[in-house]
């Protein structure tokens, strides 16, 4: 009787039978790193647009991250934070602008002169979202670098949502 090798082909085989790929890679590691990098999407060349779909994206996919629990749960809630407080901010400028051409005065050419106060309260706003502008990008970058480590985005937001307990 001979001894025969368990790894050699049999007869009518193409060689060893290998475990298949798939199998052999580990599972991701769930951290939140998709719903903070998804804040890129604040970059898309159609302006206020971007910022607006950023904010739906990354409220909709960090709330999906709670699902893994630990880590992801915790970065995607404040994903989903970041999002929720990017989104105000178009939501005041309609409701500012609103309030100016509601509040202004007809102009000679058809335009809306707004009333001083409102001149200045339209003109802060539209700084404070190209600061948030400025914001996303900054967040989008440290947030995804820091999810991506393994280590808990601990960027400040406006607290809408609470991660749940494990």
């Amino acid at each position: 009787m001979s001894a025969q090798d368990p790894a050699a082909p049999r007869p009518g085989q193409q060689g060893p039978a290998l475990p298949s790929p798939a199998a052999a890679l580990p599972a991701p590691v769930r951290n939140g790193t998709v719903a903070w990098a998804l804040g890129f999407l604040a970059y898309i060349p159609v302006p206020f647009l971007g910022l607006i779909v950023a904010g739906v994206v990354q409220l909709v996919v960090g709330l999906g991250q709670r699902k893994h629990g630990g880590l992801a749960a915790v970065n995607g809630v404040r994903a989903a934070n970041w999002g929720l407080t990017q989104l105000c901010w178009p939501v005041l400028m309609v409701i500012t602008i609103v309030l100016g051409v509601a509040t202004g005065s007809p102009g000679e050419s058809g335009g809306v002169h707004l009333t001083p106060v409102m001149r200045g309260v339209t003109t802060t706003l539209f700084g404070l979202f190209f600061l948030v502008c400025v914001l996303e990008a900054i967040y989008a970058i440290v947030g995804t670098v820091l999810a991506s480590k393994g280590r808990r985005v601990w960027l400040p937001v406006i607290p809408f949502l609470r991660t749940p307990r494990s």
